[in-house]
């Protein structure tokens, strides 16, 4: 008999389909007839290179918030969003509900979707999070008013769930989840081979990522006037050699983006759960980018600094390039002293559920 489980996984950027991989990845490596049902809108490009089998379902499970970039979000249009998402269509409900009819766990990432989904077809649901859209909502609803009765009902569909699992850097915890450390796919690449693979020569590899969410660098140029360097810029539109000391990675290049951090000198990045994770797991250098619009990320930048001995850098320094010339400062610091992977843990704990 197969095990089958739904993973319901919000589209918010990539964060939360990477840790639902991490943590799927390794309960695969227990339960080795382990079946996935994955309920999303996150490209299924993503989950190609899993190692556990699963099925993939177009299904849109979660707004979020609406950005206008990687730094900066939209509050009228994520209203105008979760007008037109809340509430639940019961025709999408029934929907999943034929999907998941034979699944014996509904494990969610950070959608209300699956929560209510489980209560529909009498299975258990499991929660996986650092922080929930309520807590986010009723953050910024001092800024947008309008927020605060989607606050109120995301709060009471997270109430609703049977098990919860809580990951570091965590926003809210709460006595009755389990915590577990950062969740990060595993590098699968050594070190050595990638920067033979990017042509870093005896340079210093700096990798620079927004999460896979477009925003404009215009700094771009400047990156020239540091031939000492090899600066790799991951998300871009297209794999390209910008120049001899610049190469932009598309969201479709075939690097694994843990391998990329695990070879860089340097990692710049913004404030965002799935970068900060899969760098606490190698323990590279790291400069995060602070992001003023999420309530999340005072917890991440603290996390960086506290536990990473990273750096944090004002956003506009970071567009204007200014940072570039702390570059052997930011390289040199002292790493973080032990690494942090909680992908095994909650697998584990997973697995006494099934």
């Amino acid at each position: 008999m197969t095990t089958k489980i739904a993973c319901f996984i919000s589209p918010h950027g990539f964060g939360h389909a990477t840790r639902a991989i991490a943590v799927l990845s390794a309960l695969h490596e227990i339960i080795a007839d382990l079946q996935v049902k994955l309920i999303t809108t996150v490209p299924e490009a993503l989950f190609k290179t899993s190692s556990f089998p699963y099925t993939y379902h177009r299904i849109t499970t979660d707004v979020g918030l609406v950005q206008n970039n990687a730094l900066t979000n939209a509050l009228q249009q994520s209203v105008d969003a979760l007008g037109r998402f809340i509430p639940l269509q019961e025709k999408v409900v029934q929907e999943c509900a034929v999907i998941c009819r034979h699944c014996q766990l509904i494990m969610c990432d950070i959608s209300i979707l699956g929560i209510l989904v489980s209560r529909h077809v009498g299975v258990p649901s499991l929660l996986i999070e650092n922080f929930t859209w309520d807590w986010i909502y009723a953050h910024l609803a001092a800024e947008e008013p309008a927020l605060i009765p989607y606050a109120d009902y995301f709060s009471e569909c997270y109430s609703r769930v049977d098990y919860r699992i809580q990951t570091e850097p965590l926003c809210k915890p709460l006595a009755n989840a389990l915590t577990c450390p950062p969740i990060a796919r595993r590098t699968i690449v050594e070190p050595e081979d990638i920067v033979k693979l990017l042509g870093r020569k005896d340079r210093t590899l700096v990798l620079i990522t927004m999460g896979g969410i477009p925003l404009e660098l215009p700094f771009l140029d400047l990156l020239n006037e540091y031939p000492q360097y090899l600066f790799v810029l991951a998300g871009q539109k297209d794999d390209i050699s910008w120049s001899d000391n610049i190469m932009l990675l598309s969201q479709r290049t075939s690097f694994h983006h843990p391998d990329l951090i695990h070879a860089a000198d340097l990692l710049v990045c913004k404030s965002g759960y799935s970068t900060i994770a899969e760098c606490a797991q190698t323990n590279t250098p790291i400069c995060c980018v602070k992001r003023t619009d999420f309530a999340e990320s005072t917890v991440l930048e603290s996390w960086v600094t506290d536990r990473m001995n990273g750096s944090i850098l004002d956003p506009d320094r970071f567009i204007n390039g200014g940072w570039l010339e702390q570059l052997p400062a930011l390289i040199k610091r002292k790493r973080s002293p032990e690494p942090h992977n909680g992908a095994s843990q909650a697998a584990a704990f997973i697995s006494t559920l099934l």
